[in-house]
């Protein structure tokens, strides 16, 4: 038994060990330990050739990359790592490609160097998840183990390799092995710390560098807990058409909110703390004809009686958010809670991603809820070092308006009359921007519009509150569906009228609202393979097989015209290799040899005219035997009696007459 193969299969196991315990799963890792077992028997092994070693492993890297975006959920841990559904399934693709490297005969004396490599590139991707507790020390623990058995790897492998030598080493050799060991050793544990330690401004880093625009992950589109005044407008510099929200409805979907702000200062709005859960109801209320997934749960916010609902179901790209109008009662969604905060903005830390929700609307308004008079009170805080000037606009920009319904109608008059829309704005320094931008009325994008807006009602004694989502209103033509995309972001105001309820007050001037536009149709009918296929992924992880291909017919139109194309790829790349061939090996022999085989072919196009070919494995002479026609017979026997002749004047001249003798041929009337 091959010492190097049993620590190579201890490895493998360690890796398949730390997999199984940070994953949670069992039958990936215990199938590749058997598998891995089987290696021992010679039988079993097969000699890969290059080819064969690229073409497996690219079956296999596209077999795990369609099982990562088919079936991507497959943690039970929080995922709080940068890319842990991929790096789950990478993972599983590089032990499957040592277990290849075990089953190769060539490697019947020694494994490759590449080996333990492999290994350290699964350790990377498997530690790619949020560890607690004991799993870290595991982790740990397994991954020492793993580097001393590489070094025994090597070790061994070099003992198999070098040829008899039998020199034995000096001792401080070993002394210096044993401390590069040490060191190696300290560096790996004080960067597994590291990592630990300072995971999440590591994950800040990431981001930062790779969305520089954004500013990390608590600025992105303003729907983190603080928004401050630029947030919102980064998302145009960054990826403007960017998809976000994807929505299938009847029904133009308008202003989907994600965040709300209650108190502004220092040129920052903030969230309250403190959410409540949503209740869970078994059934939908009466009149929900509902079209969703299977494994979800129903969710019930506020007052749900209607008999006519307007139905949304929304693919998100952004984690965690629901977004939804204003007063959505009913939500579906595969997730165990639902919560909502004091301004009814929808969240939920469980919401499975790669999952639609949907949300479920009256058509026909409620009755709007009544609202404490904390909670108003709480909407008419202003900052404390406000500027008189803003209380003097704010009276003459209200003066007659008596009813909060007439403030609010008075208020986006006045912006849309009086102010112009530019995305970014230049404030000078030391200047409290929103004062600049109320009394010097610059050109300013819709998180200037908003907060001016909610100020002024404010002052004026209306409560209000700063709202960021998306107004989706772009329509795919070719799927049905409406779009929202990162130039879609959008900050508005909701005010507080006693006799209407809760109002969308859109005081941006209609330059700055986000345009609705549609993009090319190339570009739609792409998204709408992306949302096909997104909805054949999850019918697929539904088990929903009816419902699979029917929402399958793009997807597998493209695959099957895909696959075509390979095969008529391949088929040209075949043909015009083996004509490259034909040509490069015709070149390669003598004129008068190069004139024979054209003389042949073009005598060969004439008999075919008459139903005369020749037959598989069928010579010259037995050819000639068959035609009927003597001068064509008598050509074929000049013809091999000729073409092994060396070239010189005599086979010059034997060509002469076969080109003269063809030409004859040629102008018969009636060849027989």
């Amino acid at each position: 038994m091959n010492g190097q193969r049993t620590i190579a299969f201890t490895m493998i196991s360690l890796e398949c060990a730390t997999f199984g315990i940070l994953s949670e799963t069992l039958f990936f890792p215990f199938s590749i330990i058997v598998l891995a077992a089987l290696s021992y028997a010679e039988l079993l092994r097969y000699p890969f050739s290059r080819r064969q070693v690229f073409w497996t492993t690219s079956i296999l890297a596209i077999l795990f990359m369609a099982k990562y975006m088919m079936y991507q959920h497959e943690f039970g841990l929080d995922r709080l790592a940068i890319r842990t559904p991929l790096a789950y399934a990478a993972a599983q693709f590089v032990i499957t490609v040592q277990l290849r490297q075990m089953f190769d005969s060539h490697f019947d004396r020694f494994l490759p160097n590449s080996f333990p490599l492999f290994g350290i590139v699964t350790f990377i991707l498997i530690g790619d998840i949020l560890v607690y507790g004991s799993k870290g020390a595991y982790y740990q623990v397994l991954v020492f183990g793993y580097i001393l058995l590489t070094g025994v790897f090597y070790q061994l492998g070099h003992a198999v390799r070098k040829s008899g030598k039998t020199a034995q080493n000096h001792w401080s050799v070993y002394l210096i092995r044993a401390g590069f060991f040490v060191v190696i050793c300290l560096m790996g544990w004080l960067t597994a710390t590291g990592l630990d330690r300072y995971e999440r401004e590591l994950d800040q880093l990431y981001y930062r560098l790779i969305e520089p625009r954004t500013g990390g992950i608590a600025s992105r589109a303003g729907f983190s807990t603080i928004s401050r005044l630029g947030s919102l407008s980064k998302q145009f510099d960054a990826g403007a058409e960017q998809t976000k929200l994807r929505v299938q409805s009847t029904d133009e979907p308008g202003y989907f909110r994600g965040r709300a702000f209650v108190q502004f200062f220092n040129s920052e709005w903030h969230s309250e703390i403190g959410n409540h859960n949503a209740a869970i109801i078994a059934v939908p209320p009466a009149g929900v004809q509902a079209s969703v997934p299977q494994d979800g749960t129903w969710f019930q916010i506020g007052q749900a009686k209607s008999s006519n609902w307007i139905e949304y179901q929304v693919w998100s790209e952004v984690p965690g958010h629901i977004f939804a109008p204003l007063n959505t009662p009913l939500v579906y969604a595969v997730a165990d809670s639902v919560q909502f905060d004091s301004q009814d903005i929808l969240t939920s830390r469980s919401m499975e991603s790669g999952f639609p929700y949907s949300l479920y609307y009256p058509r026909h308004q409620l009755p709007h809820r009544p609202e404490s008079e904390q909670a108003l009170k709480r909407l008419l805080q202003i900052p404390y070092n406000i500027s008189p000037e803003l209380q003097k606009l704010s009276q003459q920009v209200f003066a007659g308006c008596n009813t909060p319904a007439a403030k609010i109608e008075r208020v986006q008059a006045y912006f849309q009359n009086n102010y112009e829309y530019e995305l970014g704005i230049a404030i000078p320094p030391g200047v409290d921007p929103i004062t600049y931008f109320l009394m010097e009325k610059p050109k300013a994008h819709c998180e200037y519009f908003a907060s001016g807006t909610a100020l002024l009602l404010r002052l004026a004694g209306v409560p209000c509150r700063y709202v960021t989502g998306y107004v989706v209103r772009e329509r795919n033509h070719y799927d049905q569906y409406w779009v929202a995309r990162n130039r879609h972001a959008h900050a508005w105001v909701e005010a507080w009228d006693p006799e209407r309820g809760w109002v969308t007050v859109e005081s941006t001037p209609a330059a700055g609202q986000p345009e609705h536009y549609a993009p090319s149709g190339t570009r739609q009918y792409w998204e709408a393979f992306v949302g096909q296929f997104a909805r054949l992924k999850t019918a697929l992880q539904q088990g929903q097989w009816i419902l699979a291909l029917s929402e399958a017919q793009l997807p597998l139109l493209l695959l099957v015209l895909g696959v075509v194309l390979w095969f008529v790829f391949q088929w040209l790349f075949h043909f015009i290799l083996k004509i490259l061939q034909e040509r490069a090996a015709f070149r390669k022999n003598t004129v008068h040899i190069q004139e024979l085989h054209l003389l042949l072919a073009q005598m060969d196009r004439l008999l075919a005219k008459q139903k005369l070919v020749r037959k598989s494995g069928e010579s010259l002479t037995q050819f000639s035997r068959r035609i009927q026609n003597q001068t064509a017979s008598q050509w074929y026997q000049k013809y091999t009696s000729s073409r092994f002749m060396p070239e010189n004047e005599s086979a010059m001249a034997l060509v002469g007459q076969l080109k003269q003798q063809l030409q004859e041929y040629r102008n018969q009337k009636t060849p027989g």
